[in-house]
């Protein structure tokens, strides 16, 4: 059986935390906004796998749009070489 859930958050102020295991519950992902909250129970491996999927979205929608740092001072190296040979 499959189920799926659909919230709408975007825009609003939310809250995450994970609540710690317990001897009857695995840990928890708690995210609670105004209307209510969702709480993903998952083993410390399936948390893994969000992190993982999270981290690789925003690093394919963040960096492209961050300059390369390694390749302007390159850039300004070259510049300042090519400038004390003229």
């Amino acid at each position: 059986m499959s189920t799926a859930y659909s919230a709408d958050i975007s825009g609003q102020r939310i809250e995450v935390e994970i609540v710690p295991p317990t001897n009857y519950s695995p840990p928890v992902l708690s995210i609670r906004q105004q209307f209510g909250t969702f709480q993903l129970h998952a083993d410390p491996e399936q948390l893994a796998e969000v992190e993982y999927a999270i981290r690789t979205y925003l690093e394919g929608i963040r960096y492209p749009k961050t300059p390369d740092q390694q390749m302007i001072l390159n850039a300004e190296c070259e510049s300042a070489i090519e400038e004390g040979i003229a």
